[in-house]
């Protein structure tokens, strides 16, 4: 049912399966034992199967929505009235195993012919009923390469206040799944023209839809998802989030680093959001290393290695291609460090920080302070840049220029 149904009927790649049924919850937990039965009172079970977990739901109405997102109770009742609860035409096919029939009574075939993302009945009652559905409804639009229906895009502009009232862990994943998709350039292209922007991300709201910087991002966002179809989260959001600290005035902040302040307010859309931690730490080390490009003809050969040789190093080179492409197109930076980190990953060589630790130093007489920290540094300097290969000739080299 639903999404699935969708996307086979479209020839894409279908990701999950849902059921629908006539039955009862009762009767699904004595088919189905090893239910997880936590939405059963909204008749809802979870069936873990080899790799996956399937959800079963019995057809219902839902009734009396509270918060703009939840029903505060369901009535069990007919495919018809199942189809009439959910978001879009589109998202309620239901498909019949046993007849191989697809049952639509909401007029979804024809928005799929048509390419057209459009509310069940009046899209008003659908997003007052559960405002993230206007946030779906952009994601649908971009993802699908479908336009929006005339009604359902303006009761969007007219209640785009409404997603104010959805929690930040839901947001952020409407955003990432936009970030990580087919178009995200164009997802955030309807997010300004629907009036979503911003409500959804109002510290960087000052970025005007007309302005150079506006289109500055979407180009980036574009050039990311071209080079990176499965780009990670960390990559999408601080492609995105790379320039938040640009004022209105499109001034830098600070023209070489992440200032303090971006650094904040990067921190500020994080919290609010509630991202996990890992994943804001993963966004700022990616923005934050950023400007070392331009520095990549002029860094010591140690210092280039150690650039190159980060965890995150080809997450790194993605944001920067898309920032060069979008601005001034100089990919001559992006092409010097992508050929070197590929010769390091064709031979990647002896980790330098091995061939001499603080215990070798301190068998040798030295005590742990500035003195020791600066051996460490020296030698590992010159392993990276393969003038010491060997714990021998490590060792050699400190007796001949720290010893004495």
């Amino acid at each position: 049912m639903g999404g699935s149904v969708r996307d086979f009927l479209l020839g894409r790649e279908t990701k999950d399966h849902d059921i629908a049924t006539s039955a009862n919850p009762d009767e699904l937990c004595e088919i189905f034992t090893n239910a997880v039965t936590v939405g059963k009172i909204f008749g809802v079970i979870r069936v873990p199967y080899p790799d996956q977990v399937i959800e079963v739901a019995t057809f219902r109405q839902d009734l009396d929505y509270r918060d703009h997102r939840h029903p505060e109770k369901v009535v069990f009742s007919s495919p018809e009235d199942d189809a009439q609860r959910r978001d879009f035409t589109v998202n309620a096919l239901f498909y019949d195993p046993k007849t191989s029939r697809i049952l639509d009574t909401v007029e979804g075939m024809n928005a799929l012919r048509e390419k057209s993302i459009c509310a069940i009945g009046n899209p008003t009652h659908r997003f007052k009923e559960d405002a993230l559905r206007l946030l779906r409804a952009v994601r649908f639009s971009a993802e699908l390469n479908f336009i929006l229906e005339e009604y359902t895009a303006l009761a969007i502009e007219q209640h785009a206040r409404l997603i104010t009232k959805i929690s930040g862990e839901r947001v952020r994943d409407e955003l990432t799944l936009m970030l990580t998709g087919s178009h995200p350039a164009e997802a955030f292209r309807l997010l300004s023209s629907t009036g979503l922007f911003p409500w959804v991300l109002p510290e960087i709201s000052h970025f005007k839809p007309t302005g150079g910087m506006w289109t500055y991002l979407v180009k980036a966002l574009d050039a990311l998802s071209r080079q990176s179809p499965r780009r990670s989260s960390a990559v999408a959001w601080a492609t995105l989030l790379h320039e938040a600290g640009k004022t209105a005035t499109n001034k830098k902040i600070d023209s070489e680093a992440l200032t303090a302040a971006h650094l904040a307010l990067v921190q500020k859309i994080s919290d609010r959001l509630k991202m996990p931690g890992e994943l804001i730490d993963s966004i700022c080390l990616l923005i934050t290393e950023q400007p070392k490009f331009r520095e990549v003809f002029e860094m010591r050969e140690s210092t280039l290695q150690r650039f190159i040789r980060q965890p995150k190093f080809a997450e790194l080179l993605a944001l920067h291609r898309a920032v060069a492409i979008a601005s001034d197109g100089n990919l001559a930076f992006y092409e010097f460090a992508q050929s070197r980190y590929a010769e390091f990953l064709k031979s990647p060589g002896m980790d330098a920080k091995k061939f001499l630790t603080g215990e070798d130093l301190i068998q040798m007489g030295f005590s742990p302070g500035p003195k020791f920290s600066q051996i460490l540094r020296t030698v590992e300097d010159l392993a990276l840049e393969l003038k010491i290969t060997s714990k021998q000739e490590a060792l050699d080299y400190v007796l001949q220029h720290f010893v004495g």
